[in-house]
């Protein structure tokens, strides 16, 4: 009887996880994971203060939206995803077409919410294992700027 239940539960572990919540999908549970662990990573690592977290409209989504201690001004985070060791990083995988989606929507956005402070775009890279779990973080500031509008 052990050896069945050894097996199972072997089995059980090679079983790709459920994504969470009836209705969401495992890609965004994944990257809620990874959200969390760039947050955390932030607040630990550049003493980042939440603002705001998951801003969105119909045209776009701002992942993070905080201070960091020694910066003038607001800073917007795009949160990227990426297994270790795969073709592209997180940085790559944040083209010129998805900075200009954020920079778009801190433009719509952030004044509705009444902030007009200088803004800088930073990306945290957050690596996962082969169990989609976040593992690392790598923080690019000032990643790109409101000039990638002009870049058509």
């Amino acid at each position: 009887m052990f050896f069945f239940e050894l097996i199972g539960a072997y089995l059980k572990q090679l079983r790709p996880r459920k994504a969470g919540p009836p209705g969401r999908s495992r890609t965004r549970a994944v990257g809620d994971a990874a959200e969390e662990f760039a947050l955390a990573f932030l607040r630990k690592e550049k003493g980042f203060r939440l603002v705001e977290r998951g801003m969105m409209d119909e045209d776009g989504e701002l992942d993070l939206v905080g201070r960091i201690k020694g910066n003038e001004g607001l800073v917007v985070v795009e949160v990227r995803a990426r297994k270790e060791g795969g073709l592209l990083t997180p940085r790559e995988a944040v083209d010129a077409k998805k900075q200009r989606q954020v920079v778009e929507t801190a433009r719509r956005l952030l004044p509705r919410k009444g902030f007009h402070d200088v803004l800088r775009f930073d990306v945290v890279g957050v690596y996962l294992n082969d169990r989609d779990e976040p593992v690392r973080a790598e923080h690019f500031e000032s990643a790109f700027d409101q000039s990638v509008l002009r870049k058509r």
